[in-house]
C-alpha cells in the first residue's frame, strides 16, 4: 500500500514548507468515512437510516460537498502525520496551500508553511565556573527541628493562676450580634477551643481574649474586613459576647531518652539527634544541588543566543496559568471566584508570568541545542519506563499506549523532555563549582532557583495560591515533564473551508486553514 510522503524545505525566519503527497488510498478512506457519517445524518426516502448507497448520498448532497467535508476532516490529520514523520516542532498554526481538489484516483497534494522551534546558538557551555554554596547545618537548626517534633507530642494542661496569653488554648462560648440589631447566623459556638494568636479567627477577636481569666465574660465589638471571604459579613460591625470557660497551655515532654524511644525508632536522644542532623544535611544537600543546577543553566543560557518566538511564550504562559488554576481548584475554589476576590483576571495573571514563561522557553531551547551538540538522545528503555508510569491503572497494554503516543507525537515530546534532563546533567557534570562567599550565601545568594511563585496578588482573608513557574528553571524537573499521561497532542489545523448550501466549490490557492 502506497504511503503518504512529506518533504521539508527550510525557509527564513524559522519557517519551513512541508510538501505532502497523500496517496489515493488515503483520500478514498477519508471520503468513505465522510459518506458513512452522512448516511446516518441524511434521511433518504425508501432507505433505512445508514443504509442508503453512496451514489444516492452523492445525489442528495452533491459530490463536491462530500469532498469538501472530507477535506475539512482529513487535512488536519494528514498535516499532523507529516509533522510527526518529519520530526518537526511547529510553534504556530500553519498556512495550507493546495491547487487541486481531492481525487480518489490521483490522490491529493498540499503544502504547509509553518514556524518551527528555533535553534539556539550556544556560547561557552562546558567548563563554566559557577558559584555553589557549602552544605551547612547549624546546631540551631537541629534544635529547632527537635522542638518542632517535640511539639507534636505535647499535652494540654489547665491554667488557673493567670490570664490568657498568646499561645494558650482557650475553651469558650461566644455569640455574635449585629451592631444594627439582630442575631448573626453562624457567629456562635459552645465549648469552642482556640489557640490564641494562631490566626484561626479574626485578629481583633483573638486580641480581645488576651488578659481574660477563666470563667470571665466579656463583650466587645469587631468589624469584619472589606475583603472577608463571607460576602455577607464584609464591613459588618459585630458585637460578641464571650465566656472563657477554661485556659490551657501546652506542656512539652522532656527531651530525654524516653522521648526518643516514644517519638522515634532510636533508643537514645543522641541517636535521635544524630539521625535528625543527617536528615537535615541530606535535605540541605538537595537544595544546594538544585540551586547549583539552576545557576549552571542560567550561566549557559546567558552565553547562548536565541530568539524566542512570541507564540511559544504565549503558549508557555497559558500553560503556567492553567497549572495555577488547577491548584486553585484542588483547594476547593474556582478560578473565577479567586480572580473576583483578588481583583485580577486570567489575562492579567498570564501577562504577569510572561517574563518567567520567556525565560523557561529560552532554557528549553538551550537544552535542546546542548542535546544536539553532544548527541544526547533519550534511551528507549527510559522512555518506556516513563510510559509504564503513565499507564498505571490503565487497561491498555504498554505497547498500545506507546504506539498511540508515536502516532500523535507525544512519544517524541517525552523523548525531548528526557533528553533535556540528560543535557542538564551533562552541563552540571562539566561545570566547575566555585565556593560561594559566606556573606553572599547568608545575604540571599542561596535563592531557590525553582521558584514556586510568580507573585499572585493577595486576597485578604483568602488563602493565596502563588502562580507556579513552569518546572525546570534549573531544578531537577525539565520544563514540560508532567507526571501524567500525555494528551493526544495533535498538531491540529483549524480548517476553515467555506461550505454553502448544496454543492460548493473548494477555495484553493493560498487558502489558510
Amino acid at each position: 500500500m502506497e504511503r503518504m510522503t512529506a518533504n521539508v524545505t527550510k525557509l527564513e525566519d524559522n519557517k519551513v514548507r512541508i510538501d505532502v503527497e497523500v496517496p489515493p488510498e488515503e483520500v478514498k478512506k477519508g471520503v468513505e468515512e465522510k459518506v458513512r457519517e452522512l448516511r446516518k445524518q441524511v434521511r433518504v426516502p425508501g432507505f433505512r437510516p445508514g443504509k442508503a448507497p453512496r451514489r444516492v448520498i452523492e445525489n442528495r448532497v452533491g459530490r463536491d460537498y462530500i469532498y469538501m467535508e472530507a477535506l475539512q476532516d482529513s487535512l488536519p490529520n494528514w498535516y499532523s502525520a507529516a509533522v510527526v514523520e518529519q520530526n518537526l516542532r511547529p510553534v504556530d498554526r500553519p498556512e495550507i496551500h493546495f491547487d487541486d481538489p481531492l481525487d480518489e484516483q490521483e490522490g491529493f497534494k498540499f503544502s504547509a508553511t509553518v514556524e518551527v522551534r528555533p535553534e539556539a546558538k550556544l556560547g561557552e557551555y562546558k567548563g563554566l565556573e559557577v558559584l555553589k554554596r557549602e552544605v551547612e547545618v547549624a546546631e540551631e537548626q537541629v534544635v529547632a527541628q527537635l522542638e518542632e517534633f517535640r511539639g507534636q507530642f505535647a499535652t494540654l494542661a489547665a491554667v488557673e493562676d493567670r490570664p490568657v496569653k498568646e499561645g494558650d488554648f482557650v475553651v469558650m462560648d461566644f455569640k455574635g450580634e449585629r451592631m444594627s440589631g439582630g442575631p448573626l447566623e453562624g457567629a456562635e459556638a459552645e465549648d469552642y477551643m482556640l489557640e490564641v494568636g494562631r490566626g484561626e479567627l479574626l485578629e481583633d477577636f483573638e486580641d480581645n481574649l488576651l488578659g481574660m481569666s477563666a470563667d470571665e465574660r466579656k463583650t466587645f465589638g469587631v468589624t469584619f474586613p472589606a475583603d472577608y471571604k463571607e460576602e455577607s459579613l464584609r464591613g459588618q460591625s459585630v458585637l460578641f459576647n464571650v465566656h472563657v470557660k477554661e485556659i490551657k497551655e501546652r506542656e512539652l515532654p522532656p527531651l530525654d531518652d524516653e522521648f526518643a524511644k516514644e517519638a522515634s525508632e532510636f533508643e537514645t536522644l543522641e541517636e535521635f539527634r544524630g539521625a535528625m542532623r543527617v536528615q537535615l544535611e541530606e535535605e540541605a544537600e538537595q537544595r544546594v544541588e538544585g540551586e547549583f543546577r539552576g545557576r549552571v543553566l542560567d550561566s549557559v543560557a546567558k552565553e547562548a543566543e536565541v530568539e524566542v518566538p512570541e507564540a511559544m511564550v504565549h503558549e508557555k504562559a497559558h500553560e503556567m496559568v492553567e497549572s495555577f488554576e488547577r491548584s486553585i481548584r484542588a483547594q476547593g475554589m474556582e478560578p473565577e471566584q479567586y480572580y473576583q476576590l483578588t481583583g485580577s483576571s486570567h489575562a492579567e495573571v498570564e501577562e504577569r508570568v510572561r517574563p518567567d514563561a520567556e525565560d523557561t522557553v529560552k532554557k528549553e531551547l538551550v537544552l535542546d541545542a546542548v542535546a544536539t551538540a553532544e548527541g544526547i538522545e533519550a534511551d528507549d528503555h527510559e522512555v518506556m519506563h516513563q510510559i509504564e508510569h503513565f499507564g498505571e491503572g490503565s487497561d491498555r497494554s504498554l505497547e498500545e499506549i506507546a504506539e498511540n503516543m508515536r502516532r500523535n507525537g507525544t512519544y517524541q515530546l517525552l523523548q525531548e523532555e528526557i533528553a533535556r534532563r540528560q543535557a542538564l546533567d551533562f552541563l552540571v557534570e562539566n561545570a566547575v563549582p566555585v565556593p560561594m562567599p559566606k556573606e553572599e550565601a547568608e545575604g540571599g545568594g542561596a535563592e531557590e532557583v525553582v521558584d514556586e511563585g510568580a507573585g499572585a496578588p493577595e486576597a485578604g482573608d483568602v488563602e493565596v495560591v502563588e502562580v507556579p513557574r513552569a518546572e525546570g528553571n534549573g531544578g531537577e524537573d525539565v520544563p514540560g515533564t508532567e507526571e501524567t499521561e500525555p494528551e493526544t497532542g495533535k498538531a491540529r489545523v483549524e480548517a476553515s473551508i467555506q461550505a454553502g448550501e448544496g454543492p460548493a466549490e473548494t477555495t484553493r490557492e493560498g487558502k489558510e486553514l
